[in-house]
């Protein structure tokens, strides 16, 4: 009897449990390399096997919408970029921490939340981040440490932004040894008035700039430009690691007009070409650029602010390098800056034009070639002549003499210039009479004769003369007339016999 009560209390007690068990599928679901729960009919990514260095994660898999990504789901990835899906909600904490590898992710218009330490040290993600307007809030740490990151833009839909959400680094202090959130110096916050960027910014001693006209930001070749309201472009961040840059003049057909505070800081830069759409070089722009060792400003440049060119940072302090060359105009603000810092200045924009010489002579359709050194030129060297019909100048300074007469050959360039005196003559005979006994012969000389020249006689039974060489012989007493056609003028000498 005791044993049937107690089987039947048994029965009834896994009745019971039965009821308060939950099944739980401990089955990893799998998809195209990516590990996930199922939520509903949400799919919840909890990591990736696969081997793509540029992710692209799926809206759905099996037909359920791709709504968050787990804890760590994508830690110490080794991506470059990553596209996340429409659809997507949540970047949950620590997702993609430690992405080092990491330069871009495109956000969807859907996502409404980044947990913390969601891009913790990626070290490599590029300033020019879009967040979507559906955007609420972004966790505690979410972008710490991410160096490249020197600005960020935060739309009004954010409400909640998390403790040094961004720009901040994660260090120990060399005292206690201890480990602490400290501020950087390069950062700025892009927002609206009175928004929770604002207010994050403030308390937190960031830089601020406001975007309530509308402002738009553009990446072109590593380099973020932000527009602002009245349509001018900054360089605000420099992401790339060329030896060589030349900044554009303009981005999406807006001028760039200023190089911003640190916007080249540690660059690996040895060159850059500013344009001469630039007037103004913030803060600190190219600090800590120790392979730069010169830098040309062009005139337009008004203002060049404190520690612009040529400073480094160690140990809380800015130092000037030595030996940094300043390449600019006279009475400009480059030369201003080279001299109150002291470093050293070369003209490089006024212009100076060397002539070998500064006159010369030729005979008819000679030529000659005005040797030129310009120093500092701006476009060509231009040359013109001021009797074009005595001599004209080609486009590389040859001088072609045309007829007797003087000319002024005018060198111009940047509108510098120098003159050259050009003095032209017709070729002469060396007799234009000759008196000779009969029997006798005679050469005649052409000085300043071009090509070919051709001798006749008007009484050749008189005087005899060799068309080509003008050697000549006295046959009878008489008068004759020598004619020579050379340079394409007429030359004479008359001749007696006696």
């Amino acid at each position: 009897m005791k044993f049937k009560k107690l089987i039947s209390s048994a029965l009834s007690l896994a009745l019971v449990l039965s009821f308060l068990v939950i099944p739980i599928n401990t089955e990893a679901l799998n998809s195209g390399g990516f590990e996930y729960k199922v939520n509903g009919n949400e799919v919840e990514i909890l990591s990736y096997s696969g081997a793509e260095t540029s992710l692209v994660i799926p809206e759905t898999i099996r037909g359920m919408a791709v709504t968050s990504i787990g804890y760590s789901a994508f830690r110490r990835c080794g991506f470059k970029s990553v596209d996340l899906p429409e659809g997507l909600e949540t970047v949950g904490e620590s997702a993609f921490a430690d992405c080092k590898s990491l330069v871009s992710v495109s956000f969807p218009s859907t996502l409404k939340e980044i947990g913390d330490t969601a891009f913790y040290n990626c070290e490599n993600l590029s300033s020019a981040l879009r967040f979507p307007d559906s955007l609420q809030s972004i966790g505690d740490s979410a972008f710490e440490d991410c160096w490249s990151m020197t600005y960020v833009i935060v739309p009004e839909s954010v409400k909640e932004i998390g403790y040094s959400a961004f720009g901040y680094y994660y260090e120990s202090d060399p005292e206690d040894k201890k480990y602490y959130d400290y501020k950087r110096s390069d950062f700025t916050v892009l927002g609206y008035s009175d928004s929770i960027a604002s207010v994050y910014a403030q308390k937190h001693q960031l830089d601020f700039y406001a975007l309530d006209n509308g402002a738009n930001a553009f990446t072109v070749n590593n380099m973020d430009f932000l527009v602002d309201y009245s349509g001018n472009a900054e360089l605000i961040s420099y992401n790339g690691s060329a030896k060589s840059v030349t900044i554009p003049s303009e981005v999406s057909g807006y001028p760039v007009k200023k190089i911003g505070r640190l916007a080249f800081y540690n660059a690996e830069l040895s060159s850059v070409k500013i344009p001469d759409s630039v007037t103004e070089v913030g803060k600190w722009a190219f600090q800590n650029c120790e392979y730069l060792a010169k830098v040309k400003i062009s005139p337009y440049v008004t203002t060049i602010s404190e520690g612009a060119f040529g400073y480094y940072y160690e140990d809380g302090v800015n130092y000037p390098y030595l030996n940094f060359t300043v390449l600019g105009a006279p009475n400009s603000a480059a030369k201003k800056y080279a001299d109150e810092v002291g470093f050293e200045f070369e003209d490089v924009y006024t212009t100076f034009l060397t002539l070998n010489k500064t006159s010369g002579s030729l005979y008819v359709k000679g030529s000659l070639k005005i040797n030129v050194s310009v120093k500092n030129p701006s476009g060509k060297t231009e040359f013109s002549s001021s009797n074009k019909k005595v001599a004209k100048v080609n486009s590389s300074g040859k001088i072609t003499a045309l007829k007797a007469g003087a000319a002024t050959i005018t060198v111009k360039n940047n509108k510098v210039k120098k003159t050259f005196s050009i003095k032209v003559n017709n070729p002469k005979l060396n007799k234009s009479k000759l008196t000779l006994k009969q029997g006798k012969s005679y050469k005649l000389k052409i000085k300043g004769k071009i090509g070919s020249a051709k001798f006749t006689s008007s009484k050749k039974k008189i005087v005899k003369i060799n068309k080509r060489t003008g050697q000549l012989k006295c046959l009878k007493n008489g008068k004759a007339t020598i004619t020579v056609k050379t340079n394409g003028i007429k030359l004479k000498c008359k001749v007696k016999v006696k």
